[in-house]
């Protein structure tokens, strides 16, 4: 969980807006709030490679 925060704010720049991010739902992840998939090790997996997906997207 600690690096799923740290990466988040990696990528959103703050804290703020990665909670902002984490906590609105999202089309990629089927309507349902990146929040909301983080009680199981799926979840949080899913959510992880998301944010990496987008981190990829904002290097290229």
């Amino acid at each position: 969980m600690k690096e799923l925060l740290e990466k988040g704010i990696k990528i959103f720049g703050t804290k703020t807006r990665f909670i902002n991010w984490i906590e609105t739902e999202n089309e990629a992840l089927g309507d349902v709030t990146p929040d909301s998939l983080l009680d199981s090790t799926q979840g949080l997996s899913i959510v992880y490679d998301l944010l990496m997906k987008i981190e990829a997207n904002r290097v290229s």
